[in-house]
């Protein structure tokens, strides 16, 4: 583009903006895209102007170049080409406020007319108050002729009009910090908004336009005020919600944004559209897409209460406007529009709204978010819903035009795949645990219109999060704003409005609900503010909230359980004489947030002070109702009833509960006292009845007994006896393995790290035919997008045809605890008939849980075992994905540890897990000898049965993995492991563990994956002689014991060191972080390299005001460091940790991959500590 023309043009146009808005203009124009590759060019023939985007709509104009480019040379086109096609109606009418009707109809050709005709007024009237209006005036009307005409009228004066939202909560400081940013003098209102801005503020004019068309002679309109308009000269100004910041923020177009963009494509005389979308924000974007294409657009007259009784008259009069008019195919609305149109009604004769959507070739909704509930509702009644994305900055970007008979994903935008890598992209965001992978989207420099930019490339990343669907590649459902989202005390996100529509669309909602809003950032927990109808009487407020419980108890079911809304935290806002206050909102409908949590501050503190703990100012409570209290605690914290026998973490008492748990037992049962409970006190006593000993105990020492002395966790006795307990649930196998045979594989854990590297490999090796991923999940699509979103998060390689995947991949939803795995009859005769290998790779990483924690984990592995133990044509062979930590205990000096079964519990490290891990194998053994087991010492081993037929030729094989880290393609890692956490904690606490010899003995996930297949496939290996047994077993049981093969995937180097990582990073960070430190990270350099247990201090300080999932590890570290368990070992493995060898020959002799292991070297560290910074 001509720099100079240019840059004259905006100085020309700058004499009234100040330097604020200057720097806005400069962004609007670097807006000409390149020429596009013929190949882009073509365009779906489906292609039409309401679902056009920009992205689409440039690769249609660089075949079908049109000749305006301003406004004003729009209007003027079709005026000489359309003349008499009707170009904008508001059916019904329109009256003044005298009660004369106005025109509301008008043609191409009067469109213009009228125009230059009011241009002219507007003109008479700046000059009659002396003002000077050549830059920006604002506008605030509300949809009707009025708007239409002064808005056109204005830019053919020149005149750039700020588009004041009409709504009350626009308030008058708002507007006067627009005028101010703005430098406009001077505010065109209607008769309805006039009295509002008049006295705004000094030197601001407000002129009436309520009779700016009474007696307009549009044949008269004189020629000589035409102005000449430049394709980037602004002609009008939008303005944010200021939602985040409090205060709105003007958002100039430039005329070649508003309509030089746009697509003239044919077929607009046939299809015309109704919106109801206001003027001042979307409504001008529908006018102008319609006229580009020469097309109809009916406006819902602003002067009328929008219901949904008189959208339907509108509607109705808009198909028997003219005889010369198209009918209504097009219908756009905000999403409470659809709500009021087309939710299921509990009447039949109120259909008549949802046959009118049903009516039309396209239902568009978009400026909010659309209940679930509603769209799936409307898109099974057959009603053509698409959603449509865009901004004021960057225009029509998305939308989810599809094929809509064979295809009713409304709420998923279709990427197109051709045009996405030159216009946008969807850039992977950082995970949180549990919840499903997200994108932002991001508009590259080549975008036809960028209204903002903030990245040096010149590409605008908008903070619009997005999901991927789990099988349509180009398909992308809106998450949140990145912006918008609820941060809790623990870092934990969550965007609210999806939760809130739906409490709000849900039949017990609209019911009794005028709105709700949800709060929670910088809490431990979220609440919700109800603001209930104003039929309902003070006195019912309690009846409300237990109305409203079942209804978010099932809500609460489906999302994350950082974001589920406790009853506690639920609370009715009124005034002080009873009166529903308004919540504040923008004229989008958004909740403006800031504003509102400063209104209702008293109301959330009472939600958050609304505690269930006992009064501290009660008496003492006696020792003998502790246990029934403590149970009332747990019960209205997890929000059901717990078992005061089961184990905590198997009732799905998660971390963020035991955090609340804590605090609430101390101030309820020692309301006085300085006892400081330890950080994992929940867990480590692991249920309501043996929690209650432990406070008991603790009441009569006077003291917090401290992590770990609990004697009844201490007793290595349980993990034999979980042992016997489990092996005697094994049955025998029903055939013999055949190595030979075509793989069908069994595997669970493809949502952790190793499994999925695993699932990668599988999908690619062409003798696999079938894989069978087991997986918790709601139902089958859910189990398949857990696994996709597994691969995809970590950009691992799927196959680029969705059909191979389906014809290969199969995912079952399943509870491994359950009998037959939870899985129907079907299923599990199918997986018994066909599988040939399995991989047993899921287990529960929680280093807080104690061993009996994880006898869910062991019932799901015998479930397993049963299933392998039940295939017909061959037993299949059986891998289990055991720890080093299993037997890390029992490093004897120098000698490492060999790949054979152990005779010792106390081999494995003191963690629950480790214990775990052990215990498993063992079960294992006792399944490769057909259900015998050797019994303890202390018993008789007379009886001992001897090895089954089967045991030769149906080969369990056990492999314990090492430390894991990054792969070596991104270095994505596992953000629940130790070291990831370890090195994030960086984050609260500011420093890192000097760790003088540790050494990085870490294996890349990736290469562990591919060890671990070439094991499982690998023709059976002799054993290696057993090691000694101990004293806990007989001769005989550690001689079957050594025919269970074991291999060790591992890092066998004892180099670099942790040193050697922490100047790798520093240097990393020195020579490429060019964009400078994310907000809310720490780079390297930045961070304090203290002594060990100095960085325990600050990181048990930095946990008191913060949440980090470092609180889990702590008393491991804490325990490390003071010299009772040694090395930090990241998991707390025990003194042998960081010195600990271990014997790899046998795998070595099976796995290449293993032979060729190297140590870490510097680009793996770096590549490593780039992503735990980005993602940890």
């Amino acid at each position: 583009m001509n720099t100079t023309s240019d840059t004259h043009a905006l100085k020309s146009k700058e004499k009234g903006l100040t330097p604020a808005i200057k720097r806005v203009r400069f962004n609007v124009h670097a807006w000409r895209p390149d020429p596009i590759p013929p190949n882009m060019a073509q365009v779906d023939s489906r292609l039409n102007y309401f679902t056009c985007t920009l992205a689409e709509a440039a690769a249609w104009n660089a075949q079908h170049p049109h000749p305006f480019h301003t406004v004003n040379h729009l209007i003027d086109e079709q005026a000489e080409d359309l003349r008499q096609r009707p170009a904008v109606n508001f059916p019904g009418g329109c009256f003044g406020e005298d009660g004369r009707e106005i025109k509301s109809d008008f043609t191409y050709r009067e469109l213009r007319a009228y125009s230059l005709a009011t241009a002219a007024r507007l003109r008479r009237r700046l000059q009659v108050s002396d003002r000077n209006a050549s830059g920006t005036v604002g506008l605030l009307c509300s949809s009707t002729p009025e708007f239409i005409l002064t808005w056109l009228g204005l830019m053919r004066l020149g005149i750039s009009a700020m588009l004041l939202a009409y709504v009350n909560i626009l308030e008058r400081t708002a507007i006067n910090h627009l005028c101010s940013t703005c430098n406009a003098s001077v505010i065109f209102a209607d008769a309805r908004n006039y009295d509002r801005v008049k006295g705004l503020r000094d030197g601001c004019l407000a002129i009436d336009i309520s009779n700016i068309l009474y007696n307009l002679k549009p044949e008269k309109s004189p020629t000589n005020i035409i102005s000449h308009a430049k394709p980037d000269d602004i002609a009008y100004l939008f303005h944010t919600s200021g939602t985040s910041s409090g205060l709105p923020k003007p958002i100039p177009q430039s005329h070649y944004a508003a309509v030089g963009v746009l697509p003239r494509l044919p077929g607009g005389g046939s299809a015309a559209t109704f919106s109801t979308t206001p003027l001042y924000h979307g409504g001008i974007a529908d006018c102008f897409r319609a006229w580009a294409s020469g097309a109809t657009i009916h406006l819902f007259p602003g002067t009328q209460p929008i219901t949904a009784a008189n959208v339907q008259r509108a509607v109705k009069r808009a198909n028997s406007y003219l005889a010369n008019a198209c009918p209504v195919k097009y219908f756009t609305c905000v999403p409470y529009i659809l709500q009021m149109l087309g939710s299921d009604p509990a009447d039949p004769e109120d259909e008549s709204g949802l046959r009118l959507l049903q009516d039309m070739d396209l239902v568009g909704v978009g400026g909010a978010a659309l209940p679930d509930s509603v769209g799936d509702y409307l898109a099974s009644k057959n009603v053509n819903l698409v959603s449509r994305f865009g901004s004021a900055e960057c225009g029509f970007l998305l939308s989810s035009h599809r094929d809509y008979i064979t295809d009713r994903g409304w709420s998923y935008l279709r990427a197109d795949l051709d045009l996405q890598p030159h216009y946008y992209d969807f850039e992977p965001q950082a995970e949180q645990d549990g919840e499903p992978s997200l994108f932002e989207f991001v508009v590259k420099p080549k975008w036809p219109h960028r209204g903002k930019i903030n990245r040096p490339d010149g590409s605008f990343a908008t903070s619009d999060l997005f999901e991927r669907h789990p099988t349509i590649a180009n398909a992308w459902r809106y998450h949140s704003r990145a912006d918008a989202q609820i941060t809790l005390l623990n870092g934990k996100k969550f965007d609210p409005a999806p939760v809130e529509g739906e409490l709000l669309a849900s039949d017990v909602g609209k019911s009794v609900l005028r709105d709700v809003m949800i709060f929670g950032t910088g809490r431990e927990i979220p609440g919700v503010l109800l603001f209930p109808t104003k039929e309902i009487d003070s006195a019912e407020d309690d009846h409300v909230i237990e109305q409203l419980w079942p209804k978010v108890e099932q809500m609460n079911e489906k999302t994350q359980t950082h974001a589920r809304l406790p009853k506690r935290s639920m609370v009715i806002v009124r005034g002080a004489r009873g009166e529903i206050p308004q919540l504040p909102k923008s004229s989008k409908g958004t909740i403006l947030r800031g504003q509102a949590e400063k209104m209702f501050a008293k109301e959330i503190e009472r939600a958050v002070d609304h505690s269930p703990e006992v009064n501290s100012k009660k008496a003492k409570i006696p020792d003998s109702n502790v246990m029934d209290e403590l149970g009332l605690l747990f019960d209205d914290i997890v929000g059901r009833h717990i078992d005061p026998q089961t184990d905590l973490f198997a009732q799905g008492v998660d971390s963020l509960a035991c955090s609340q748990l804590r605090k609430s037992i101390s101030k309820a049962f020692f309301p006085e006292s300085d006892i400081s409970l330890p950080l994992n006190v929940i867990y480590d006593q692991g249920s309501v009845e043996r929690l209650t000993k432990y406070i008991l105990r603790c009441r009569v020492s006077g003291a917090a007994v401290p992590d770990g002395l609990n004697e009844e966790d201490t007793d290595e006795q349980l993990m034999l006896d979980l042992v016997e307990q489990y092996r005697r649930e094994i049955h025998a196998p029903a055939g013999s393995f055949d190595h030979q045979k075509d793989r069908v594989v069994v595997l669970t854990g493809a949502t952790g790290a190793l499994g999925a590297h695993i699932l990668e490999i599988l999908l690619q090796d062409p003798n696999v035919s079938r894989v069978y991923c087991l997986v918790r999940a709601a139902g089958l699509d859910q189990a398949k997008e857990r696994i996709l979103q597994a691969l995809r998060s970590r950009d691992l390689e799927l196959p680029s045809d969705m059909t191979e995947i389906d014809s290969k991949l199969v995912s079952l939803p399943c509870i491994l605890q359950d009998d037959k795995l939870g899985l129907p009859g079907s299923e599990w005769e199918r997986l018994a008939s066909e599988a040939t290998l399995m991989i047993h790779s899921a287990w529960s990483v929680n280093f807080s849980l104690k061993l009996r924690s994880f006898q869910d984990q062991l019932s799901g592995l015998v479930n397993l075992l049963e299933l392998r133990n039940s295939t017909r044509s061959s037993a299949a062979r059986f891998v289990f994905i055991s720890s080093t930590a299993s037997v890390i205990s029992g490093a004897k000096g120098d000698r490492p540890i060999s790949e054979v079964l152990s005779c010792e519990p106390d081999d494995a490290s003191p963690l629950g897990y480790s214990r775990s891990k052990w215990v498993a194998e063992n079960i294992l053994a006792s399944a490769r000898v057909s259900g015998s087991f050797a019994t303890p010492i202390s018993s008789s081993t007379s009886g001992l049965p001897s090895p089954g037929v089967g045991e030769e030729r149906t080969p369990i094989i056990i492999i314990r993995v090492g430390q894991l880290c990054g792969n070596t393609r991104t270095g994505a890692w596992n953000v629940t492991e130790a070291y990831p956490i370890m090195l994030s904690s960086a984050r609260v606490s500011g420093c890192l563990p000097d760790l003088p010899g540790e050494a990085l003995s870490w294996l890349p996930v990736d290469v562990a994956a591919r060890s671990v297949m070439e094991i499982a496939t690998s023709p059976p290996d002799p054993p290696e002689p057993p090691r000694a047994p101990g004293q806990r077993y007989s001769q005989t049981r550690s001689q079957h014991l050594h025919k269970t093969p074991v291999y060790h995937v591992l890092n066998p180097h004892q180099e670099p060191e942790w040193s050697d990582m922490l100047s790798w990073v520093r240097d990393g960070d020195a020579g490429s972080n060019g964009n400078g430190d994310q907000a809310g990270r720490h780079t390297a350099g930045a961070v304090s390299i203290v002594p060990a247990p100095e960085w325990i201090e600050r990181l048990e300080r930095a946990l008191e005001t913060q949440d980090h999932p470092a609180r889990a590890l702590l008393h491991l570290w804490k325990a490390a460091y003071r010299g009772r368990r040694g090395s930090p070992g990241g998991v707390g493995e025990g003194s042998a940790a960081a010195t600990a060898r271990f014997d790899t020959r046998r795998t070595e002799r099976v796995s290449e991959t293993m032979r060729g292991v190297r140590p870490l070297g510097r680009e793996d560290v770096v590549r490593m500590w780039r992503w735990i910074e980005g993602n940890a």
